[in-house]
């Protein structure tokens, strides 16, 4: 993170939706969230927040909440499938799959998990390489409120057996790298002719609890003992509409970054699928790259390129800046200067160590905040309170910003610029 001074002890915050933070000792907190009576380290604080969900979740009985958030999200790819139920959804090389081959293989799959006592919250693996199996798998997951944890790659590793899913979805000729999950549950063929299996694991697993109430995605990082970070429905329902990226539709293709298995290429999956376009996938099957530019644990700003073509017009690219934490989607990177313009819905902030605005032309830490923003990293609450921190300048109350670690210059007409060199 930056190099300044930090606090050692912070005062524990909370919103009415029992969303907690932390925040300096002695200042009042932003609007929508009041002081909880307890201050201590990040340690100290995350403990006490696991103690209270603790006791929620208790209450709560079993903890199995109705999916409500995640409806508006498997509805609006409902929603593009059903308005051009034909149309090729997926492809790679000379094959395609349609959008009702695609969600015939979906639902199939969602009525599989069900049977197998999968539930809303619960975590579900998905493992394999990019194909359009791994995609219906993960929408299936999604479909029935469940956590999807993706691993993208030829074998699962570690990462994927350190986020304790119940059951893993993968290829049949998996098994070998998966010992954790020995019991098949399940058997189906995909729409590419591979076998795919469900497999359940042995150790117990993760449940689901109180504050589980909506699909998510998690994105495993590239190696053991970095964090993962969570993405919720509602975060990814945004990619439906006028988000700042290129317009797609019907007759529309998008290509995926190379390499393939990065998290941006999530993104510009469930863009091509909320918008009824078609998702170019690669022709030869490999392992892919999670954010390959990932060496430690601090957040990285990663830049990529979102491309799209259509009937009779040009290849269309816009280059954009995210980090995993914001849905790798931040800003744009505008032609010529290379300066960065937030897309819609999504803020920025260049703050000074009293988290106060620096004045333009001035260089500060550069934070993130708007409907891009992840739920934090999983099974890490005290990482997450360091780095998502109420929103002090935000029009909602309550909401939450991200801390990038990144020094930024602070340019006119909400524009930024990185000061150091942003991996591409």
């Amino acid at each position: 993170m930056v190099g300044r001074k930090e606090p050692r002890y912070f005062q524990l915050v909370a919103t009415e939706a029992r969303e907690f933070a932390v925040w300096p000792i002695g200042r009042r907190p932003p609007q929508g969230w009041r002081v909880v009576p307890f201050a201590g380290t990040i340690q100290a604080c995350g403990r006490h927040v696991a103690e209270l969900r603790s006791a929620g979740a208790a209450r709560a009985g079993d903890g199995r909440l109705s999916p409500v958030a995640s409806a508006t999200l498997v509805g609006l790819l409902h929603k593009a499938a059903g308005e051009q139920p034909d149309a090729p959804a997926l492809s790679a090389g000379d094959r395609r799959v349609s959008y009702r081959q695609l969600w015939e293989l979906v639902e199939e799959l969602a009525g599989r998990l069900t049977e197998s006592g999968v539930g809303p919250g619960e975590r579900v693996g998905v493992a394999g390489p990019v194909t359009a199996d791994l995609v219906a798998a993960a929408l299936a997951v999604l479909v029935i409120g469940a956590t999807c944890v993706l691993s993208v790659g030829d074998r699962p590793d570690a990462s994927l057996a350190d986020a304790r899913p119940g059951l893993v979805l993968l290829p049949a000729g998996s098994v070998a790298a998966s010992p954790g999950w020995s019991m098949v549950v399940a058997r189906w063929v995909g729409v590419t002719g591979t076998a795919w299996q469900a497999r359940a694991a042995l150790a117990p697993a993760v449940g689901a609890g109180a504050d589980d109430s909506e699909a998510s995605l998690v994105m495993l990082p590239p190696r053991p003992g970095l964090p993962a970070v969570v993405w919720r429905a509602r975060q990814l329902a945004w990619l439906a509409g006028d988000c700042g990226l290129s317009p797609t539709g019907g007759g529309d293709r998008l290509l995926p970054p190379v390499p393939p298995g990065t998290p941006a290429t999530v993104v510009v999956a469930l863009r091509a699928l909320l918008t009824g376009a078609e998702l170019v996938l690669p022709e030869r099957v490999g392992a892919g790259s999670a954010d390959p530019e990932r060496v430690g644990p601090e957040p990285v700003a990663v830049r990529w390129r979102l491309r799209a073509e259509g009937a009779g017009r040009p290849r269309e690219e816009v280059e954009v800046l995210g980090f995993a934490e914001t849905g790798m989607l931040c800003a744009t990177v505008l032609p010529g200067t290379g300066d960065l313009a937030p897309l819609p819905q999504v803020r920025r902030y260049v703050l000074d160590a009293e988290l106060g605005p620096v004045p333009p032309g001035e260089v500060g830490e550069l934070y993130v905040a708007g409907a891009t923003l992840a739920a934090g990293y999983l099974d890490q609450p005290e990482l997450t309170m360091s780095r998502f921190l109420p929103d002090p300048l935000g029009p909602v109350e309550g909401g939450l910003m991200f801390r990038t670690g990144i020094l930024a210059r602070r340019l006119s007409d909400h524009r930024f610029a990185p000061v150091e060199p942003v991996a591409g």
